[in-house]
């Protein structure tokens, strides 16, 4: 795609609240999208679809919670959706992406969901509700629901491709809702570089998941002819007069812009079939036991089903806490007691060594359970006793470790699971 900045445009990876206040602030962009040279299969479309979902996906559970999403159930909690957009901070503890699909999610959770739903749309994977590993007994979820998920995600994907699609636009809040809800059907803008473009019939892509037909596009020598001709109405609805439409568009461009460039007036109409309305049918169908399976989590016998996964954050935090708190000159961690129990019970030295003073202990400590966060393959949260619900976590040989379901209490690691792994105490 060709990116041309009408003024700065400020950092990525903002929310669309920073999008409204640097807008406000006069940083605006509108991008042409390049006709594919080659099949759609090799074309750069799938990165763009990519993004679509993640921005919809954001869309939709925010209006969810806002209760701006109208009759559309989703049927999912607040509360969950709520999750799905927390941000924890987590991705100042690794270089890597909020939307990595190894190891315990990042959050915010619904960047995980949005990369796993692309991978199933663009490269054909699909989603399951089991993982299997060494030594690990499952219960199935039936073959038949799998399908359903998968099924259902390629047909609404297909839905998604918007192939047709020639410019992109970030669009401020309330003119986004009102042209989302059809009560703003003109937009004004300086006619500079992509803006001049735009034609009768082309499909306008706004803030990645609203899609919007062109019926007209005017020229004006002024944003003053504009309002006066199309109507405040029409152009900013809730303005009440000429004079403070023109300085809502001076938040935009300068004076100086408007009279060398002059204006355009672009009418445009909302299509029926919208690409938030697609994502919204995935989450419906997919419900609790799909959507646990975006994020990573398996479902066994005593599976929390309405359950997410705790913040990376919130695991390491919980594993340092000190063991004996009330000790003066005691700083041996949680974690690292935890360790000392389970270095001699694998024959294999999988835990490795464990010595040195406290300090040292803590580090090594801390390097093991940064690796099963990191690297494990099967995650679930589920009822044991005598903890309750529980997070779980295990790589590939099986070794793992448990926190309370929050993540709030660090409980202790685990050697692979055997059936007379309580009698010889868990030794392997």
């Amino acid at each position: 795609m060709i990116r041309l900045p009408i003024s700065q445009i400020g950092q990525s990876g903002r929310t669309f609240g920073v999008w409204q206040a640097e807008l406000l602030a006069g940083n605006l962009s509108v991008t042409k999208m390049q006709t594919p040279s080659s099949p759609a299969s090799a074309s750069p479309f799938p990165v763009l679809l990519r993004d679509c979902i993640e921005e919809s996906l954001r869309y939709v559970l925010s209006s969810f919670v806002e209760d701006k999403l109208g009759t559309t159930e989703l049927g999912l909690s607040k509360q969950y959706c709520s999750q799905l957009l927390r941000d924890e901070g987590d991705n100042h503890l690794d270089s890597k992406d909020a939307a990595d699909t190894s190891g315990v999610a990042f959050y915010p959770l619904y960047k995980r969901v949005a990369s796993t739903l692309s991978g199933c749309i663009v490269s054909g994977n699909s989603l399951r509700a089991s993982h299997k590993i060494e030594s690990t007994q499952e219960t199935e979820l039936i073959e038949q629901q799998e399908n359903e998920w998968n099924r259902l995600i390629s047909d609404k994907g297909l839905a998604l491709a918007l192939k047709a699609v020639e410019f992109e636009l970030h669009v401020q809040e309330p003119f986004f809702t009102q042209l989302r809800e059809g009560l703003k059907t003109v937009e004004g803008r300086c006619a500079v570089g992509n803006y001049n473009r735009i034609a009768q019939g082309d499909l306008l892509l706004l803030n990645k998941c609203l899609l919007l037909e062109v019926q007209c596009v005017g020229h004006y020598s002024s944003f003053s002819e504009l309002l006066k001709t199309e109507g405040l109405a029409k152009v900013l609805p809730g303005i009440e007069t000429v004079d403070e439409g023109i300085q809502v568009y001076r938040n935009f461009y300068t004076e100086e812009k408007e009279k060398t460039n002059g204006v355009r007036g672009i009418s445009v109409s909302r299509l029926a079939d919208q690409p938030y309305m697609h994502v919204s049918s995935i989450l419906a169908g997919l419900g609790y036991s799909g959507m646990a399976s975006t994020v990573g989590l398996v479902q066994t016998a005593g599976t929390v089903l309405n359950a997410l996964p705790p913040s990376r954050s919130a695991l390491l935090s919980s594993f340092i806490v000190p063991y004996q708190q009330n000790v003066k000159g005691s700083t041996l961690t949680n974690g690292a007691r935890a360790l000392s129990k389970h270095v001699s019970r694998s024959s294999n030295c999988w835990w490795g060594g464990f010595f040195g003073n406290d300090h040292d202990k803590n580090q090594i400590a801390l390097k093991v359970t940064s690796h099963l966060i990191t690297n494990c393959c099967w995650m679930n949260v589920h009822i044991t006793q005598p903890h309750g619900p529980v997070f779980e976590v295990r790589v590939g040989e099986g070794y793992g470790a448990r926190w309370s379901q929050d993540g709030s209490k660090f409980i202790g690691f685990l050697e692979p699971y055997t059936q007379d792994g309580y009698c010889k105490g868990w030794k392997n």
